[in-house]
């Protein structure tokens, strides 16, 4: 069964959030993850505040979806983006 992922982030510095985005996005790549959707300018509906950016991705399944934040070499990037983004992120299957 196939699983969505679906991250907000706000990020405070651009540049060092870009380097994180780029690793993130190979190591996704690497569990079968597919960058769906990438947006600056998410439609809201039945909430006040938007995220600076919505993504979401598929993978094979959940369990790919843990085994990518699992990785070992994501953790440097998730200390890196949690210290320079709000973000958060929930998968469902499908």
């Amino acid at each position: 069964m196939s699983a969505f992922l679906f991250i907000e982030v706000t990020p405070s510095d651009a540049t060092k959030f870009a380097e994180y985005e780029a690793g993130a996005v190979q190591i996704a790549i690497r569990h079968g993850g597919e960058l769906l959707a990438h947006d600056t300018d998410p439609l809201l509906i039945e909430r006040d505040n938007a995220p600076a950016i919505a993504v979401l991705m598929k993978f094979p399944d959940k369990q790919a979806v843990r085994a990518y934040f699992d990785d070992p070499d994501y953790a440097p990037l998730r200390e890196l983006r949690q210290s320079v983004s709000r973000a958060s992120a929930i998968a469902v299957g499908a």
